[in-house]
């Protein structure tokens, strides 16, 4: 009974150590609508799966597999969520004191919806290095693609914000 307590409160640990990526991975995926009961279900499939983690310093990887797959039975069983913000994740401007508190609420719910119009994997990449802080070797690791690939996909979604952003001439920010 000891031992198994044991596990619990350092799979708990675990949680805590990974909630950001799993969060990251359904926000990107999902939208922001029931991500704590996605977020709950991922856990509890690891918490459950963890006799088939081959190499505990995987883990990392096979709870964002997880997550993954989870994101993707969600969509292919019809419950897809419309992504229309992602006001749980803190995006505030740059240069926040030469700003208005109204233009910069609607620079941000502008970004929020740029951010939401990209493809998911460009979102995800984004989501895991802009919030979850991970280098691109952890994010090729959790994603199973190359480095060069986590390159293109945050270039290429860096590029797209930029030109959303771009200000046409004679027209101020």
């Amino acid at each position: 009974m000891q031992s198994m307590q044991g596990a619990k409160e350092a799979f708990g640990l675990l949680v805590v150590r990974h909630a950001r990526l799993v969060r990251a991975i359904c926000l990107a995926r999902l939208g922001n609508r029931e991500l704590d009961d996605a977020v709950q279900e991922i856990f509890l499939r690891a918490y459950k799966g963890l006799p088939r983690l081959r190499n505990p310093k995987s883990f990392h990887a096979f709870l964002a597999q997880i997550a993954r797959n989870y994101c993707v039975d969600r969509l292919r069983n019809g419950s897809k969520q419309e992504i229309s913000s992602l006001e749980e994740v803190d995006l505030e401007p740059a240069d926040q004191e030469t700003l208005g508190e109204d233009h910069k609420e609607i620079m941000l719910e502008r970004l929020r919806s740029e951010v939401s119009r990209l493809p998911e994997s460009q979102r995800e990449i984004l989501l895991l290095f802009y919030f979850h802080k991970l280098s691109y070797a952890e994010m090729a690791s959790t994603l199973r693609i190359s480095e060069a690939a986590v390159n293109q996909r945050l270039s290429r979604a860096r590029s797209q914000l930029r030109s959303a952003f771009q200000v046409e001439p004679g027209r101020r920010g």
